[in-house]
């Protein structure tokens, strides 16, 4: 299973499951756990498990930004990884060869704010927002994602429907 952002007209792939999941393992361990004065329950809370509301996507952001930010400086050899996925695409697409989690993660950046954009433009042209959140993308899981509806995620329980 193939994971990523969506939102607005906009889908982008990760990578797998476990790729998505240890990139908010990284997040919680390295940036939110250090700092404790902002609202992460934005990217654990509405990203991980829902979806973005159109008011916290510039929160959001900016919150993606720091953990950028904190990224960069943080060597990838911080992170124990599994050296027997490396190299095949079925279980990871990350490189921990990179020398910091700012670039192994660089396309979750990257992927994070043209989502954003995508969905606040969306949003302006059609006056409907798109939410930006982690969906399968397969054609046919995302299609199923695409059609549930918010209320869904608002009462979900447990695993994310993604990492189902």
């Amino acid at each position: 299973m193939n994971i990523g952002f969506c939102g607005g007209s906009a889908l982008c792939e990760l990578g797998t499951i476990s790729d998505v999941k240890l990139f908010f393992e990284c997040v919680d361990f390295f940036v939110s756990k250090k700092d404790l004065e902002k609202n992460w329950a934005l990217l654990f809370d509405r990203l991980y498990c829902r979806y973005l509301r159109f008011e916290d996507l510039d929160e959001a952001m900016e919150l993606m930004i720091e953990v950028e930010r904190k990224f960069l400086a943080i060597p990838s050899s911080e992170v124990n990884w599994k050296m027997d996925l490396i190299g095949d695409r079925r279980r990871t697409w990350l490189d921990p060869t990179q020398s910091n989690l700012g670039e192994v993660f660089q396309t979750y950046f990257q992927h994070f704010a043209h989502c954003v954009e995508s969905a606040k433009l969306f949003a302006k042209s059609w006056n409907i927002y798109q939410p930006v959140k982690i969906t399968r993308t397969e054609l046919a899981w995302f299609m199923l994602e695409k059609s549930r509806s918010v209320e869904e995620y608002d009462l979900l329980e447990g695993e994310p429907f993604w990492a189902r």
